[in-house]
């Protein structure tokens, strides 16, 4: 991050982070953000920063929650978000790999965690660790438009987005008109998202749409790495997973910031700003079936392939 989106930054939340103390050795709001930056963007052990800066690791923990928390609670919504101009963001798309009308691709994401006192088996993941598992939407530019990050490791992708407000949302009504997101073949068939086709990979239509449906999705492979290697805390959080999740998208956030700032345009939120898992609730695990998909899924899908065939 530049120094001038530093200051940008500052501006931005440094009047949240004042102390409202009058004694002396409080952090200033600067020294905070670089306590908290400085740890997010290595994800050392607290004592490691705190001898850094010269603080107790007590501080370096009370500092960068109280960081993240007013990142989120101010910037998350406003940049984290959708772009006002959804027909350009369609002709970038189509400029990678020439898939029509795609307006974002999404992907899950496994962020290790230590492992929870309640509910332990519930995050252990297809790799047998403990994670939670996030989801993210992406555009052209690897600009994240979405991320949710409500469920533990051992939930599968289909379950996380079935349960989110970019589900409901699109399968109400599409926001962007006979615009598509594009997801790998976690994902079902639907007339707004678009997996992978397996029916007959020798047909060469289905071939053509397979090759470039890849090519458009890696966008989202790209942007998560962009993402971890910004901030390599990602890589293990040894917190619970209710903090995790609040750092993962504090970690979006100032990842989106760090390449635009901050714009106020009025634009529609769809981002999930608590985790619907409690930690100390009953978690059903479930390994659902592949969604049946409905004739106007398969329909629209089929348009698209027709498209690539003129």
């Amino acid at each position: 991050m530049s120094a001038e989106k530093l200051d940008l930054l500052l501006n931005e939340i440094g009047p949240l982070l004042l102390h409202n103390t009058s004694k002396s050795g409080a952090l200033t709001p600067k020294q905070q953000l670089s306590v908290a930056l400085h740890w997010l963007e290595c994800g050392a052990q607290y004592h490691i920063v705190g001898d850094a800066h010269g603080v107790d690791k007590s501080t370096v923990c009370r500092t960068v929650q109280r960081v993240v928390n007013v990142v989120n609670n101010v910037l998350l919504n406003r940049i984290v978000r959708w772009p006002e101009n959804i027909p350009n963001e369609i002709e970038k798309f189509y400029r990678i790999a020439h898939f029509p009308h795609v307006c974002g691709v999404v992907d899950g994401s496994l962020i290790p965690i230590d492992a929870p006192t309640n509910n332990e088996p519930a995050f252990v993941d297809r790799w047998g660790d403990h994670s939670i598992n996030c989801m993210f939407v992406c555009g052209a530019t690897k600009f994240f438009y979405y991320v949710s990050a409500n469920w533990p490791g051992s939930v599968h992708d289909a379950r996380v987005m079935r349960n989110s407000n970019l589900y409901r949302r699109f399968e109400r009504q599409n926001i962007f008109p006979n615009a598509v997101i594009l997801g790998d073949s976690a994902y079902p068939l639907k007339q707004w998202l678009m997996p992978p086709r397996h029916n007959n990979p020798n047909n060469p239509l289905q071939e053509r749409y397979n090759r470039r449906h890849k090519g458009t999705r890696q966008v989202i492979e790209g942007a998560l790495g962009i993402l971890k290697e910004k901030f390599p805390c990602l890589h293990h959080l040894r917190v619970e997973p209710r903090y995790a999740a609040n750092i993962v998208k504090c970690c979006t956030t100032l990842c989106n910031f760090a390449r635009i700032g901050v714009n106020d345009d009025e634009v529609e939120v769809l981002n999930e700003n608590n985790l619907i898992l409690q930690e100390d609730e009953n978690i059903v695990l479930d390994h659902p079936e592949r969604e049946v998909p409905i004739r106007a899924a398969i329909l629209r899908q089929e348009q698209i392939l027709n498209l690539m065939n003129n």
